[in-house]
């Protein structure tokens, strides 16, 4: 695989390197106006890099009680189009009359993990609820095509050894 340059966000930082993309998944559908993105790397030097991405096209009114002392969430610029075309229209401000001017669009949440062992990554994608974890639909899809063409997460994604 050739390697070529590749920038990655986690939360305001960015994480820059030389690598080759493994795999990469979404949960895109066209009835959702959210959705999940996972990338998976491996760096010249064999590091292993997981990049999350939490995407919204979800607006809302200055003043929705839904995002209400959670404003930083938002982009500073509506992106142009009318949120009534694909219904990504926040549900509580679905009934009120809007300025498409003054809309608010949900900004999308970047989380990255770096690690030299792909046990370590697979921990990441991960759930955890109530003292039990599991792996989602979205993490497995990732896992089953980097496992395609990496041996070692293959191998640790494989076989689990639990005492």
């Amino acid at each position: 695989m050739q390697t070529q340059p590749y920038e990655v966000r986690d939360g305001s930082r960015l994480i820059t390197f030389d690598g080759v993309l493994l795999g990469a998944v979404s949960s895109k559908r066209p009835s959702s106006p959210r959705w999940s993105e996972y990338h998976l790397y491996r760096t010249e030097g064999g590091v292993y890099v997981l990049e999350k991405v939490g995407r919204s096209t979800v607006v809302h009114m200055p003043g929705c009680p839904e995002i209400l002392g959670d404003l930083k969430r938002f982009q500073e610029v509506y992106p142009g189009k009318d949120p009534t075309e694909d219904g990504w229209f926040c549900e509580t401000c679905l009934l009120s009359g809007y300025d498409i001017t003054s809309l608010l669009v949900e900004s999308d949440r970047y989380w990255a993990t770096i690690s030299e062992e792909p046990q370590q990554i697979i921990e990441a994608l991960y759930r955890r609820k109530d003292g039990a974890r599991s792996l989602q639909r979205l993490s497995l899809e990732l896992l089953e095509q980097v496992a395609q063409v990496d041996p070692s997460v293959a191998d640790a994604y494989r076989i689990e050894h639990i005492s």
